[in-house]
């Protein structure tokens, strides 16, 4: 395999696309906004800094046409946020083959929203992107951290080993669990995000650029951070999953992680997240619509009590004025009972 479709919308999909063809794959990569990457769209070259090494990515086809980019490949990554999922769906019917593999990262529950347009489609849903990364230009891109395991559920579940060897060839760090829900209860952003804006509300408003995980990380957040978390746990517990946590305390103790050891201190030293940030940003519209929510209602299907993901829920909603909870992305929702993965 070496042709690969890169499908998504900024910093992610740059550092997908950029590592794989500076890695020796054939990289077709599929962008939404034209002005905001003219440069890219023009040259095909994508600069990279950081943890991936520095240098110049050469990328075979950069389009605003997903299909265009996913026709005849093996492989199609959509690094992309989970509310952006479905309209990428609705844009591929006829282009992704029955004998492709459409990776989510991360997942979130994505296949049960996309396999209505592509119900062929075989669905890997991986943790945690593989990357942390910011864009830096209309053709650069930064990335602080990269993936040393990344834990990845399969739709269906029984395509699980087919899929986990070809996901291989591009990225040896993927783990195999159970199922795609297994792997949505194993992306801690929400457990992460949440609490760093919420709780640094003040500061977001105030300040014109701000990072939350260098300043907004305090002793007392952190704190609630590990609750929240706790709350993830025993939720996969509840519902039998077996494979590891991987807590998000390992993560703040500098123990291996997502991102290897040490990850919390490279990401104090090199933080790539110095942004203004809003409460329409991914850490909400994602991490608690797509995060909170569902695990809300894995609560209540497994009769498991969430305190402190109701509470974020609630707060978020008075925030924002959003009914997360009932927009979001839960098990009722989808009309999923988790024995049917």
């Amino acid at each position: 395999m070496r042709a690969v479709a890169v499908l998504g919308g900024g910093h992610g999909a740059l550092a997908t696309a950029g590592d794989l063809a500076r890695r020796g794959f054939e990289v077709r990569l599929a962008l939404r906004n034209r002005r905001r990457f003219a440069e890219l769209f023009e040259t095909g070259r994508l600069a990279m800094t950081g943890a991936a090494g520095e240098g110049v990515a050469e990328l075979a086809l950069v389009t605003d046409d997903p299909a265009a980019a996913a026709r005849g490949a093996e492989l199609v990554l959509i690094p992309l946020p989970a509310f952006a999922q479905e309209a990428m769906a609705e844009r591929l019917p006829g282009a992704v083959t029955d004998a492709a593999l459409v990776v989510l990262m991360p997942g979130n529950l994505g296949s049960q929203v996309m396999k209505h347009q592509l119900p062929h489609a075989v669905f890997a849903e991986t943790a945690t992107l593989p990357y942390g990364a910011r864009q830096r230009g209309e053709a650069s891109v930064a990335l602080s951290l990269v993936a040393a395991h990344n834990p990845t559920g399969v739709y269906p579940s029984s395509e699980t080993d087919d899929a986990i060897e070809l996901l291989r060839e591009v990225y040896p760090a993927v783990l195999p669990v159970e199922n795609v829900l297994s792997a949505a209860l194993l992306n801690s952003n929400a457990a992460l995000h949440t609490p760093l804006v919420v709780m640094n509300a003040g500061a977001i408003e105030r300040e014109g650029a701000f990072d939350i995980h260098v300043e907004g990380t305090t002793p007392g957040i952190k704190r609630v951070i590990a609750g929240l978390d706790d709350e993830r746990m025993a939720l996969r517990h509840a519902l039998g999953y077996t494979t590891p946590d991987w807590p998000l305390m390992d993560y703040y103790a500098d123990r291996d992680w997502f991102y290897g050891p040490g990850a919390f201190s490279r990401v104090q030293t090199n933080s790539v997240w110095r942004e203004k940030l809003d409460f329409e940003h991914r850490y909400i519209a994602e991490d608690v619509t797509c995060g909170l929510a569902l695990w809300a209602s894995a609560g209540r299907f497994t009769q498991t009590p969430t305190p402190l993901t109701d509470a974020f829920l609630r707060v978020v909603s008075t925030l924002t004025g959003v009914d997360h909870y009932a927009g979001g992305r839960t098990l009722e929702r989808l009309g999923l009972d988790p024995a049917s993965l």
